[in-house]
């Protein structure tokens, strides 16, 4: 009851935030915590309001936050050398990828918007492009994690719905992206993102889907001719 706005435009609030975002171990249980004693949807409204909140459909088996904090619990198990044998690939990315706390960012909103009707994906990025302002994040990494919001359906739906070999649907693909840097994140929050849905969903055939279109569109957004 302490958190009001007050509290949340205090810049030590917001700088202490952030660095639990940045630690190199315990986001997850700290985020967990904060959830479980109403301390993160007291200092992220958007978040209170999907807390506990179901979704209807065949692939979730959690609700709206427990989803959340499972996707960004994936992005976290990448950086962790015990779990590097679950996705090699993702975990030789994260560990290249500089300043990962913006994917965890993105792991906490790309969902926030769920059930207010409206595109969830397009209000998402409003709520998370407002939190950057907030807590003073560079301009390059809040457009990365506006992008990654917006766009978080976008590779996966690509990946199942069409031809990852199609040169003209990589080509696309790559041009709606926009650079390696925001391919390489997009692809981790999509791995992270469907393994968070339920632990029967993730499978063999998406991950290759995944993979292949991955490595198709890096090769296209480095100046590689694609065969």
């Amino acid at each position: 009851h302490r958190i009001d706005d007050k509290f949340r435009r205090d810049i030590a609030c917001r700088s202490l935030f952030m660095e639990i975002m940045r630690q190199p171990q315990g986001i997850t249980h700290a985020l967990r915590r904060m959830n479980a004693y109403g301390v993160l949807g007291a200092y992220i409204p958007a978040f209170g309001r999907i807390v506990g909140q179901m979704q209807h459909d065949l692939f979730h088996v959690y609700t709206v936050d427990q989803h959340i904090l499972m996707v960004v619990r994936n992005l976290r198990r990448f950086t962790l050398a015990e779990f590097a044998h679950e996705n090699p690939l993702c975990s030789k990315l994260i560990q290249e990828f500089a300043r990962p706390e913006v994917l965890f960012i993105a792991g906490l909103f790309h969902d926030i918007a769920k059930g207010r009707g409206g595109d969830h994906s397009e209000l998402g990025k409003k709520d998370v492009r407002a939190f950057c302002r907030r807590h003073a994040l560079a301009p390059e990494d809040a457009r990365l994690a506006e992008f990654l919001v917006e766009h978080h359906l976008a590779m996966s739906s690509v990946a199942q719905k069409q031809d990852v070999h199609d040169p003209a649907v990589v080509q696309a693909f790559a041009q709606k992206v926009g650079s390696e840097r925001n391919l390489v994140a997009l692809y981790l929050l999509t791995v992270a993102d469907i393994r968070g849905t339920s632990p029967k969903v993730w499978n063999a055939w998406k991950s290759k889907l995944l993979e292949d279109l991955f490595r198709a569109t890096r090769r296209v957004l480095t100046g590689e001719t694609l065969q």
